[in-house]
């Protein structure tokens, strides 16, 4: 059993920042190959939709996984 007294991790700048670093390029590397794959098969803009959901669910997760350590058990 956790010791109730215990103190949590506290997420730091580097961390705070590694955060949104981590949600802006998974976003923005996903709308730009939904970019680029409109262009060559002339779907503008349905990909770039696509690639951008697929980019905020991907960030979501990623973002999970970043703040797990700072989470209560």
């Amino acid at each position: 059993m956790a010791d109730p007294t215990a103190r949590r991790p506290v997420p730091g700048p580097a961390q705070l920042l590694q955060l949104g670093a981590t949600c802006g390029v998974i976003i923005g590397v996903a709308v730009f190959a939904g970019y680029l794959l409109d262009q060559a098969l002339g779907t503008s803009p349905l990909l770039v939709f696509v690639g951008l959901a697929i980019g905020i669910v991907g960030a979501a997760t990623g973002s999970y996984f970043l703040i797990r350590p700072y989470l209560k058990d």
